[in-house]
């Protein structure tokens, strides 16, 4: 009896030890588990959202790669480095001649800073007919440098079959 007294102790201890285990540490260990599964679950959707978002910018980065190779080819001849006013006052009078427009009158504007590039105004008036205003236009789409037509103003001239025309463009340069 001695003996199964003993065992009956022993296995008394032991079932509190058990006991005491799973109320203490087993618990405390399956909370602390959950929480970083929790944590775990919430950094992988987090990891994944970022995934998704950042699966856009190779696409953009072979876009941009596709535009600078498309535009560089060209860009500088048609945005120069300067003003080169004269060159291109010239070219611009040089199509107003072989289109056959008269009274010419150019008069270039006080130019204005952008963040990447400056524009210079230039206002232009004379006097022919439409299809050498035409021909006109289509040569200074043609040119190497960028031009933007801002204002353009038809009216005929009551004493020939001209047209009286005022045209505004700009245009653009890098810094000096």
């Amino acid at each position: 009896m001695r003996v199964a007294r003993e065992s009956l102790i022993a296995l008394g201890v032991l079932a509190a030890a058990t006991a005491g285990y799973v109320l203490v540490a087993y618990r405390w260990q399956s909370s602390t588990l959950a929480e970083l599964r929790t944590r775990a679950t919430q950094r992988e959707r987090r990891l994944a959202d970022d995934a998704a978002r950042a699966s856009r910018v190779p696409p953009l980065m072979r876009e941009v790669e596709a535009m600078k190779q498309r535009y560089n080819k060209d860009w500088d001849r048609r945005l120069p480095k300067r003003k080169e006013l004269a060159g291109f006052l010239r070219e611009i009078a040089s199509n107003l001649a072989e289109e056959n427009l008269q009274n010419q009158m150019i008069a270039p504007g006080a130019p204005t800073r952008g963040q990447l590039y400056n524009v210079l105004p230039i206002t232009m008036k004379f006097e022919g007919d439409f299809l050498s205003l035409a021909g006109f236009l289509r040569r200074v789409d043609g040119m190497t440098r960028l031009t933007r037509i801002e204002q353009l103003k038809i009216q005929p001239k009551t004493d020939s079959g001209n047209l009286q025309i005022e045209l505004g463009m700009n245009i653009y340069f890098t810094e000096q």
